[in-house]
């Protein structure tokens, strides 16, 4: 099997041309990682119905706090079993103020949610959902629901009630009761690059939450780990890098939203070529 991961420099064997002993290690290491990730799913959801659900029904005040810290910690934990597990190295330049705010990423793989939620602090970020992912994953599901994560279906026939679900979801952030974070580009990229935005969401969340930072984080090194399929045979040994910019401040008009976000892309295109080019982050 190809290692799809691109070659970095400092790599010991490029990829492609490692023995066959070295592919079949990468198999069950990134298996290792796979099998015990899905178990741990168990024990997330778990913990979700046995103190955290009922702490925050009883403390609705509560909500942010636990469900922010709660998460981190689950994002930091699959982070380090990935590390331990399958050898995944993680480089993150950067840091986001606490506090609620919009935070804009890439989409490269399923493993960009537990980056996202480990390097997000302050309360809790919800994240526009598929709805087919709210029944019937362990741990997963539960966590959706306990979070309240706007639910979206992506169809032609349900845009309006999609924006209606992520706008009520960006109104709670204006109220300073989570953060959100959105994937514009709707989809994972096969190839690493970073797609064109689907717009509506994003302008959504920003007319609706205008007063609050805009954060970016691009993360490169998991393209080849797209679907969970991928990460069981395909992850260990990937060079993740992520960069956090900002903060950004949306401006309130239709016309200066829309080259905000259309430069919140060329931003990141740019820093993703940088990434890939090698030059250092700039000093904050």
């Amino acid at each position: 099997m190809k290692s799809r991961f691109p070659a970095r420099a400092g790599d010991a064997v490029p990829p492609g041309t490692a023995s066959g002993f070295a592919k079949r290690w990468k198999v069950v290491r990134s298996m290792a990682f796979f099998a015990a990730a899905v178990g741990w799913l168990f024990v997330v959801g778990l913990g979700l119905r046995l103190s955290v659900w009922p702490l925050v029904t009883l403390r609705p005040s509560l909500r942010p706090r636990v469900l922010g810290g709660y998460l981190r910690f689950q994002g930091r934990f699959y982070l380090r079993l990935a590390r331990a597990l399958a050898g995944v190295r993680f480089t993150v330049h950067g840091r986001m103020d606490p506090g609620p705010c919009v935070v804009v990423m890439n989409h490269q793989s399923v493993f960009d949610i537990p980056l996202l939620l480990a390097i997000t602090p302050g309360p809790y970020p919800k994240i526009p959902t598929r709805d087919r992912y709210r029944r019937g994953i362990p741990g997963v599901s539960p966590m959706l629901r306990a979070c309240r994560y706007p639910v979206i279906t992506q169809r032609r026939d349900t845009i309006r009630s999609d924006l209606a679900v992520i706008a009520g979801a960006a109104d709670e952030v204006a109220r300073g009761e989570s953060a959100m974070a959105i994937f514009p580009e709707g989809h994972r990229t096969r190839d690493g690059e970073i797609g064109p935005f689907m717009v509506r969401g994003l302008r959504t969340i920003l007319e609706h939450a205008p007063d609050v930072p805009v954060w970016i984080i691009v993360a490169d090194g998991m393209w080849g780990a797209r679907t969970f399929a991928e990460v069981a045979v395909q992850l260990a040994g990937a060079r993740i890098d992520a960069r956090v910019l900002g903060p950004f401040a949306a401006p309130r008009s239709p016309e200066g939203l829309d080259a905000f976000i259309a430069d919140l892309r060329e931003r990141m295109v740019a820093t993703l070529a940088q990434m890939r080019s090698g030059i250092p982050p700039r000093a904050a």
